[in-house]
């Protein structure tokens, strides 16, 4: 058994509002299960708090100097990431690991989640010599690289990125990407070597099949197909825009369509019932409507790195899938016969159509269970772990 000490800037990883949260959340609670794990993570809240999930001692550690400068200028936008707390974010990071230097001192290992944290140059700098894994989440400089041809602006940024971005990669033992798509890219960018490819997990699983079919028997009409997008993330906007669109010149009699996220501004658009936008969801609720669905969208035209958590969740309840090709990179597809690929939002629509009028019930699927996708990732981050120890 090993020590492990992470840190992450990521305030709430133990809730898994987000894909990153799922990401960090299932890594550290697959290490919880055999190693002492304990991450320290900070956050602009006013108070330090210990919360203990999944075998996992998160200590939560206020922001100082964000807290500091707010009461001087009467800061009221106390959320994570807002102006203030990203121009404040390096030294209240330096304070953090300076304060806790101990506690990374007596860890075997160090792991760092998030590609703008600057954790794994301040540890080395306050002469901390344990081996850094450092987890990125993605390689989200070729996200950025494409954006900067657009603008100055996304080129100034691309380029402070990548000031910020290179020491932390120089100065780990470790680095780990989700895809072997992130992980060439990101050598071949920043000629690192020392790399290692730990897929993100999925964010939903099913305990056994009978779990699945109960779920599955939930949905209520079976004489229609019910599609599904997952979009809880801001750059999803267009994709739920664009679908709103192409559902509301369709009659509701011939579908339902569920999207999940912060879109209930966005009800002011549709024109009709098939239509529900049920807001940001439970875990459980999130299984139920995936198990019930017929069809996972994910019309993602735009460049993003690392793999799409919905594309995931759609796998793991072995739906049909209508995705455009950047939804498919870094992706292990484990039914390539029920992915219809779409390059634009013309064949996107197209292809949507001929789903509902096609639509039979899909009465053979295959769930992924929770003994399945925990194995896999324990085998992963087993291997991971060998290598320094």
């Amino acid at each position: 058994m090993v020590t492990i000490v992470a840190y992450s800037y990521y305030s709430s990883p133990w809730e898994q509002k987000t894909g990153d949260d799922v990401r960090i959340h299932t890594i550290l609670k697959t290490l919880a299960t055999r190693h002492n794990t304990l991450v320290t993570n900070i956050s602009v809240q006013a108070r330090n708090t210990l919360t203990r999930r999944d075998g996992i001692v998160y200590l939560l550690i206020s922001r100082g100097f964000y807290r500091f400068i707010a009461n001087i200028i009467k800061w009221k936008d106390h959320w994570d990431l807002n102006t203030l707390a990203k121009l404040t974010l390096y030294l209240d990071e330096f304070i953090t690991l300076a304060k806790h230097r101990l506690l990374f001192r007596k860890a075997d290992i160090i792991i760092v989640f998030g590609s703008m944290t600057l954790a794994p140059v301040i540890l080395r700098m306050l002469g901390i010599g344990k081996p850094i894994i450092y987890d990125p989440l993605a390689n989200y400089a070729q996200t950025l690289y494409l954006n900067s041809r657009k603008s100055i602006l996304a080129m100034i940024k691309y380029g402070v990125y990548l000031a910020l971005h290179k020491p932390q990669l120089k100065s780990s033992t470790i680095v780990t990407y989700p895809s072997m798509t992130d992980r060439i890219f990101a050598e071949h960018m920043f000629k690192v070597r020392h790399t290692y490819v730990l897929p993100n997990p999925s964010p939903i699983c099913y305990q056994d099949a009978e779990e699945f079919y109960r779920l599955r028997t939930k949905k209520k009409e079976l004489t229609k197909p019910y599609f599904l997008l997952l979009a809880g993330s801001p750059g999803n906007k267009d994709a739920v825009v664009q679908t709103i669109e192409i559902f509301n010149n369709m009659s509701p009699s011939r579908y339902t369509l569920f999207i999940t996220g912060p879109w209930h501004y966005l009800r002011l658009y549709v024109k009709n019932d098939g239509i529900k936008i049920v807001g940001t969801v439970p875990h459980e609720k999130l299984k139920e409507l995936v198990a019930i669905s017929d069809y996972g969208l994910s019309p993602i035209f735009s460049h993003a790195a690392g793999t799409l958590m919905k594309m995931l969740a759609y796998q793991a309840a072995d739906l049909h899938i209508i995705a455009s090709p950047h939804s498919l990179l870094g992706l292990d597809i484990r039914n390539p016969r029920k992915i219809r690929v779409v390059r634009n939002y013309e064949e996107y629509a197209k292809v949507i159509e001929e789903a509902i009028q096609n639509y039979k019930p899909d009465q053979d699927r295959r769930p992924l269970t929770c003994e399945e996708r925990d194995k896999m990732l324990e085998a992963q981050v087993d291997k991971l772990l060998s290598s320094l120890t």
